[in-house]
């Protein structure tokens, strides 16, 4: 179980270019809130319908088993807001109140394989998740949060890109975060370098019970990555740090690099860098998750069941993905380029599989 420690290289200084915007350069939403229109959503639901006539299961639908050659330049666009211009991107208007979940699961499956190939997303072999309070313990260790009406810091998830389908808002609260990693590594880098390089040490934190073969219940893995041309980030939940340390045999987090989060979790906060998002029903969203960290405020549910908040989630690797760093390997396994890769890579993962029901246990 022996863990290789990689000597950090770090930036020489603030990197910069477009990747590190702020929230006023975001102001104006048309650039990267692509509207669908009447007939994109007319063509979304004859390609469901295709795949129904041919008898597809949704897990083996591909991209070109859903056509969509009216929304394909949108597609693109969106493709390219996530790799290339802001590192997220929306499609906005999908009229979700027309679909039973069955639908809804084919539409969200065949939307996204036009942008990636789906990865489970936890031990129990999800290949699309449900963000939705099932009234999980937040106390427990051996889970996530995303089942839960908790606050969740900014954080990444382990794959690519990460997609969120909303199907309902919360009565309150709820609202998601987006933060650029570069602007708050430059940032960082500005206010105090050497905590910003701090970040680039290896953080200990907690596996949640999600140990792949060989490995501690607990990881060691950098925030802030530089390959000599370009940056990676890997923002784990706070909460994570924090529950690591229930581990005797894991090393300890240094007063350093707590400070060091402290300031980090300061700037993604700061409203000058975070850009708040109110989901509307019909939203997706699609965030890169090796540029961009995302975060969500903790919510009031409606007491109707049939209310409550509701994302769909989605975990995609995308074909073809931005070289990544060695250190990452310890979180992902697998990170090699052209390569289906990321997601929950563990050896007692139960089979692939979408749950029947959106209030499936993820981690039961």
């Amino acid at each position: 179980m022996d863990d290789v420690r990689l000597p950090p290289q770090c930036a020489p200084g603030p990197i910069g270019g477009a990747l590190a915007w702020k929230n006023a350069d975001m102001m104006d939403h048309s650039r990267w809130i692509h509207e669908l229109n009447d007939n994109e959503i007319a063509e979304i639901e004859a390609a469901t319908e295709l795949t129904l006539r041919a008898g597809l299961p949704v897990m083996e639908i591909e991209a070109e088993d859903f056509p969509l050659p009216v929304l394909a330049a949108k597609i693109l666009r969106l493709r390219e807001d996530c790799t290339d211009r802001y590192g997220f991107g929306y499609l906005r208007g999908l009229p979700v109140e027309r679909y039973d979940y069955d639908t809804l699961t084919r539409i969200y499956w065949g939307l996204s394989r036009h942008l990636g190939d789906p990865v489970p997303q936890n031990r129990n072999g999800h290949l699309i998740g449900h963000v939705i309070d099932i009234g999980d313990d937040v106390n427990n260790v051996n889970i996530r949060l995303t089942q839960t009406a908790a606050a969740l810091d900014f954080h990444s998830d382990a794959c690519d890109l990460v997609g969120l389908m909303c199907l309902n808002t919360a009565m309150e609260g709820g609202e998601s975060a987006l933060v650029s990693g570069v602007a708050v590594h430059d940032e960082m880098m500005r206010r105090d370098a050497d905590l910003c390089h701090c970040l680039y040490e290896p953080v200990v934190v907690d596996r949640r019970g999600e140990i792949p073969a060989g490995k501690h219940p607990w990881m060691q893995i950098p925030v802030f990555m530089w390959d000599g041309t370009g940056f990676t980030g890997y923002a784990p939940l706070n909460a994570y740090i924090e529950s690591a340390k229930r581990f005797q045999d894991a090393p300890p987090t240094s007063d350093a690099q707590r400070a060091a989060i402290r300031l980090f979790l300061d700037i993604c906060n700061d409203p000058a860098f975070a850009l708040k998002i109110p989901f509307q029903r019909g939203d997706l969203q699609y965030v890169h998750n090796h540029l961009v960290f995302h975060a969500r405020t903790s919510y009031v549910d409606w007491p109707e069941a049939a209310l409550k908040r509701h994302l769909m989630r989605i975990w995609l690797s995308l074909p073809e993905g931005r070289e990544l760093h060695p250190a990452l390997a310890e979180r992902w396994v697998n990170i090699a380029r052209g390569t289906v890769r990321g997601g929950v890579n563990i050896p007692d993962r139960k089979p692939l599989n979408i749950p029947p029901r959106p209030d499936t246990p993820a981690f039961g």
